[in-house]
């Protein structure tokens, strides 16, 4: 039975690339996870001042 050779070059000559592949997902996770991180810090910070401001309405209403 013959044997086919589909690739002639090393696997690790191919290393770089998978190390730079991997680089580049972690880089992208990380910036995703600080954007929805400040994200999630605004929402809050506006629930906070619509809460501040109902809770304003309600006592300027209620005296």
């Amino acid at each position: 039975m013959p044997v086919i050779l589909l690739q002639s070059e090393l696997p690790s000559t191919n290393l770089p690339f998978l190390f730079a592949a991997f680089a580049v997902s972690w880089a992208a996770f990380f910036i995703y996870a600080f954007f929805v991180t400040r994200r999630q810090q605004e929402l809050q910070r506006e629930l906070r001042e619509m809460r501040r401001a109902l809770e304003q309405s309600e006592s300027e209403g209620g005296a």
